[in-house]
């Protein structure tokens, strides 16, 4: 067998692997909020090391999706419908002032790599391919940070981004019935960006947060859609 056949898998790959297995299984509801997250019982689950299942714990907990007990260990984190409000207004004015930064740099062949990200959308969703359509979705909000050539606001985002990913899937998986409107809503962004107009394009990056905000928050089923596993992330009152 050639050696070159496989990569190496390198220790910190494994916990990349380890988070994102974990992230699934929170949004899933395996885990539900405030259950505790026992690194020796996940090692002998994956059949690995405690190394990166501590490691992937750490990124759990800089991302928001865990919380550390002093004594007690790592737990699911509960997220209140603030919290998640408090998500998007970030997203909104790191994504804000990168549309500032892009209509400055004023060269639109740098749009080509949205409208990449735009068709991508459209193609996934056609398919119905849902968590292909969250990537999708993710790559084009990532290439308008990457865009603004501000390196520091491209790195603020993407220490969010598996939390996004969280509650993007939550959305697109549980929360809406066609994917129409969504494809709409980016269509609109990328014309607005492309318009010049900061006033217009800073508009239309916090509409598209606030009615993704509200659709979470609210947790609201659509057409049949079924909200169920909602409180695989946050946790509702009873009776929602």
């Amino acid at each position: 067998m050639d050696a070159r056949a496989l990569p190496a898998i390198t220790r910190s790959s494994l916990a990349d692997a380890t988070a994102g297995l974990l992230r699934e299984r929170i949004l899933e509801g395996v885990f539900p909020p405030g259950s505790r997250l026992v690194e020796a019982d996940i090692a002998r689950q994956l059949r690995t090391s405690r190394g990166p299942v501590r490691e992937a714990l750490a990124m759990l907990r800089a991302e928001g999706l865990a919380r550390e007990e002093p004594g007690r260990g790592s737990y699911v984190s509960v997220l209140s419908r603030r919290e998640v409000e408090e998500i998007y207004e970030i997203r909104a004015a790191l994504e804000s002032a990168a549309a500032l930064l892009v209509i400055e740099r004023g060269n639109l062949a740098e749009f080509a790599a949205l409208d990449v990200a735009l068709a991508e959308m459209r193609r996934t969703a056609k398919l119905g391919d849902r968590a292909a359509f969250v990537d999708a979705d993710l790559s084009l909000h990532g290439e308008l940070c990457r865009l603004s050539g501000n390196e520091r606001l491209y790195q603020a985002w993407e220490t969010q981004v598996g939390l996004l990913r969280a509650l993007i899937r939550l959305e697109i998986t549980r929360l809406v019935a066609t994917l129409d409107p969504l494809i709409v809503e980016h269509e609109n962004l990328v014309a607005e960006l492309r318009s010049g107009d900061l006033e217009r394009a800073t508009r239309a990056c916090w509409a598209l947060f606030r009615d993704t905000s509200r659709r979470i928050t609210e947790g609201r089923a659509e057409d049949g859609v079924t909200g169920a596993g909602f409180a695989g992330l946050m946790e509702l009152p009873p009776g929602r």
